[in-house]
């Protein structure tokens, strides 16, 4: 599922020209993928320049420094998610509350299979306290309880039973919908499945909305 990223002919060294010389999106992307893999301690900008082969000077003058980059390259992501869970309830407007849940839990699933690296970075960041591991509850985490609590309501107008605190709701929804493809390493060494291949990501899709529809939240007899 994941495509082949193109790699830019190198940039000559000296001043950064205010041009828009400088390709963000592969540039926020490989970002995402490094920060991922490496950690923020261990990625640094000139690691990053040297996979766009351009000199770590063009990134700074447009981000100024490492922790701008990797917010912009978390916003991103966000900001990709919600224009595309939009899409997703405009699509789907006609279904009944229990069946648009799933169809955005669904769509999660999906979204995370294509962006694994931003549970891997939520993972190492919120494991204590720090400015980023701030800007993810602030930015992510809250944000998505606050739109819960009326989520919450509406399943229970339509006959299920929610009785899981929100924080636990979300700690076992990201566990539940992204761990495996968090542990895709496993998959392939014991079992030899590519947890990335459309059959695989189906199939998870369909446990993750079976498991979240028939025992987190179930129909009131």
């Amino acid at each position: 599922m994941k495509e082949e990223m193109k790699t830019p002919a190198r940039r000559r060294r000296g001043r950064p020209s205010k041009a828009n010389t400088l390709d963000q999106d592969l540039l926020l992307q490989l970002t995402l993928k490094a920060f991922a893999e490496n950690g923020f301690e261990g990625t640094s900008l000139k690691t990053i320049s040297d996979q766009l082969h351009i000199d770590d000077s063009l990134i700074y003058y447009h981000y100024k420094n490492k922790q701008n980059l990797w917010k912009q390259a978390m916003w991103q992501v966000i900001t990709e998610y919600e224009r595309q869970a939009k899409e997703t309830v405009r699509l789907c407007k006609d279904q009944s509350t229990i069946d648009l849940g799933k169809s955005l839990t669904r769509h999660l699933v999906y979204f995370m299979a294509e962006h694994i690296e931003v549970y891997k970075i939520m993972n190492h960041e919120l494991t204590r306290r720090s400015e980023r591991s701030d800007w993810i509850i602030d930015n992510m985490l809250k944000p998505l309880g606050d739109r819960l609590t009326p989520i919450f309501q509406a399943y229970k107008r339509a006959g299920y039973e929610v009785n899981m605190p929100i924080n636990n709701y979300i700690a076992l929804i990201f566990g539940i919908l992204s761990q495996f493809f968090f542990m895709d390493t496993m998959s392939k060494r014991l079992y030899d499945v590519d947890v990335y291949q459309q059959a695989e990501v189906d199939r998870h899709a369909d446990l993750a909305v079976e498991i979240i529809f028939s025992s987190i939240f179930r129909k009131v007899e």
